[in-house]
């Protein structure tokens, strides 16, 4: 009865759900880029309201689910830590909580039901800065753990500056490539960053 006990109880520890949500979130900033390229593509430049396009409402919707889904993976990723590298734990899993504040925050004016539904720019700007900055304080914990391959520790760490740094230099132009291709193009690369880190966060780790 040991054995089978024991095998069971290993297959539990390897289900690992913040991978799962890393990806999630990580595609679902593919599609709010996607959205966005096309709203913009369809009403040009200049100021847009998600009342005014179904792909812009799309587009909205798809960048809070990715908050929810990145904020929900860094909490997965404090768990996983289990007590160790409690100060750096502890501030990764209050960004982590923040960034799920403001995405429900932002997804209960996305709705309507309060007042006319609108996407709160400065909501989402500091959610993508508590995703970003968690994603360095447990990327750091993670890797002086060992709960997950140095590699996959790595890129969270680099994943959070390196969005930050891409959204401050999305406003620049690059030759006759229009503003809509490149507004939201950081969010695009940082969702494939959070895709392949997802495959990290769903290994056991080195120890």
């Amino acid at each position: 009865m040991t054995q089978p006990s024991a095998a069971l109880s290993s297959k539990r520890e390897k289900v690992r759900w913040e991978g799962p949500a890393a990806m999630l979130g990580g595609s679902l900033w593919l599609l709010f880029y996607g959205a966005s390229a096309l709203a913009g593509r369809e009403l040009g430049e200049g100021p847009r309201d998600v009342n005014d396009s179904g792909l812009l409402l799309l587009g909205a919707a798809a960048f809070c689910g990715a908050v929810l889904a990145l904020g929900t993976s860094l909490t997965g990723l404090r768990a996983r830590l289990q007590g160790r590298a409690r100060r750096l734990g502890l501030a990764g899993g209050v960004m982590a909580a923040l960034a799920l504040a403001t995405a429900a925050l932002n997804t209960l004016w996305l709705t309507g039901l309060v007042g006319r539904a609108r996407f709160v720019g400065g909501l989402a700007a500091l959610g993508v800065l508590c995703v970003c900055t968690g994603a360095v304080l447990l990327g750091l914990a993670t890797r002086r753990e060992q709960v997950l391959p140095r590699w996959g520790a790595t890129l969270l760490v680099v994943t959070g500056p390196l969005t930050v740094l891409l959204i401050a230099t999305s406003g620049l132009r690059f030759g006759s490539l229009p503003g809509y291709v490149l507004d939201d193009l950081p969010f695009a690369i940082a969702g494939l960053l959070w895709i392949t880190a997802g495959t990290a966060m769903r290994s056991r780790g080195e120890k």
